[in-house]
């Protein structure tokens, strides 16, 4: 039992022996080249520093599956120094790619026992897929017709570099060969240019093939679309002669495939009227006042359409100018008497909210004297009824359930005469934003009898 007591002490302090000799070597490295190719050194520059003991000091890989450039390294460090190496660590065999931890034991060759172990860690990648490939080209595209624009676009995928890179790329419609080379990591575009000639539209398949080093490091298939082209050339003809206008449009096809064509030609009203068409429009809309006529057409290769539109301003002015004065004349008879003009003022709270309305009614008669004249006014139903007149308060007032009306009867307006009427009214609302004003009315009669009646502007707030 002593015994084994004795064995146990003995290897304990001898650990601790181990473990304070073991920080009498001090390893440091930087990294030149972690990430390699098979075949290729990882590369690291070494520190080894000596922190007291004395001899010759050893250096060695423990991996067995990695070799270093010189197996054994003897270096001669005096106690308090450091020396300066650079490995290179080469894989043995075929490894597979991936991530490796690999060991190295310095320590001193007169006491093996002093030891400090470290730990390089590289990264093995294969050749293949080292070099990504893609096409960028115009999305809808490429135009036979026309000269395009193709980029070839190569990516490192790791931290290796790669020097006369071979590329090729093969097609039915594109070849193209490309010496590069590429840093670690880097991208790089590769744009010309291609005539296509006569080509069909349609997909085609474009394989990329990377060479480096006798071994391919990309080999990839994108696809590549030729798109059917449609030469469309309008043209325009305008001819004008005395009140007539005419417009003649021309579609041509020149290109290689059928088009779906529209046209849209948008009127005022007032041109509407005097216009016609040849074809008619299949499709018209009425926008604003004005109006948009659609003609939709098929152009086969090498086929044309004409579209005519001719604005014929003769005649229909003649009955247009005569009709004005009619209206004119009748508006004269009708509307000589009497004129309401309606303008809104608004009251606002101390907060800037619309707190009321100020209305005022102004009468003008340029006729001869009218009498028995009534005037309606709407309230509408978010403003309270009237709370402070002018100088002409209503015969009546009514509260109805849209808003109210307020009714004013006025015996007599003499031959210009302007009178004006005005009134207040609340808000019921706290803050109101919009509201319709509506118009006012008034209905009167002349000495023979005839009902007239007048209304006045209406306002939007």
């Amino acid at each position: 039992m002593r015994l084994l007591k004795l064995i146990f002490l003995s290897m304990f302090f001898l650990s601790l022996f181990n473990l304070v000799n073991a920080a009498q070597i001090s390893v440091k490295s930087n990294v030149v080249q972690d990430v390699i190719l098979p075949g290729e050194p990882a590369i690291f520059d070494v520190e080894i520093t000596n922190l007291g003991l004395t001899g010759e000091v050893k250096a060695i890989l423990t991996d067995f599956n990695w070799r270093k450039e010189s197996n054994y390294g003897f270096y001669t460090i005096d106690s308090g120094k450091t020396i300066k190496d650079t490995f290179k660590l080469f894989p043995i065999g075929s490894l597979a790619p991936g991530k490796y931890s690999v060991n190295a034991r310095v320590y001193a060759t007169a006491k093996p026992e002093d030891y400090t172990d470290y730990s390089f860690i590289i990264t093995l990648v294969p050749y293949k897929d080292l070099v990504d490939a893609s096409l960028d080209y115009n999305p809808r595209g490429l135009n036979p017709n026309k000269e395009n624009l193709v980029t070839l676009k190569l990516r490192n995928r790791h931290a290796v570099e790669i020097k006369d890179l071979n590329v090729k790329v093969r097609s039915e419609i594109l070849n193209k060969d490309i010496i590069t080379q590429l840093s670690k990591e880097e991208t790089k575009d590769f744009p010309f240019n291609i005539e296509l000639g006569n080509v069909k539209n349609g997909d085609y398949e474009v394989d990329i093939f990377g060479v480096f080093k006798d071994n391919i490091v990309s080999n990839i298939t994108k696809t590549i679309k030729v798109a059917s082209y449609n030469d469309i050339k309008e043209t325009k003809k305008e001819e004008f002669s005395f009140l007539i206008k005419t417009l003649e449009i021309k579609r041509e096809n020149s290109g290689n495939s059928v088009s779906t064509e529209v046209y849209a030609k948008t009127l005022g009203s007032f041109e509407n009227l005097f216009t016609k068409f040849n074809p008619e429009p299949i499709k018209v809309e009425k926008l604003d006042g004005a109006y948009r006529y659609e003609w939709q057409f098929t152009l086969n290769p090498g086929d044309s359409y004409f579209i005519l539109i001719k604005a014929n301003y003769g005649k229909p002015i003649l009955i247009l100018f005569a009709l004005i004065l009619v209206i004119y004349f009748v508006y004269r008879k009708t509307n000589a008497g009497l004129r309401i003009t309606k303008r809104v003022l608004v009251l606002k709270s101390k907060e800037g909210h619309v707190a009321g309305l100020k209305i005022l009614l102004i009468l003008k008669n340029s006729g001869e004297t009218l009498k028995s004249l009534r005037l309606t006014d709407n309230i509408p139903g978010v403003l309270e009824l009237p709370h402070e007149y002018g100088t002409l308060k209503p015969n009546s007032t009514k509260q109805g359930l849209a808003g109210s009306i307020v009714v004013w009867e006025i015996s007599e307006l003499l031959k210009n005469e302007e009178r004006v009427i005005a009134y207040k009214m609340k808000s019921k609302i706290a803050a109101l934003e919009k509201v319709m004003i509506p118009k006012a009315v008034c209905r009167y009669k002349d000495k023979s009898g005839k009902l007239y009646v007048v209304s006045s502007n209406q306002f939007n707030l």
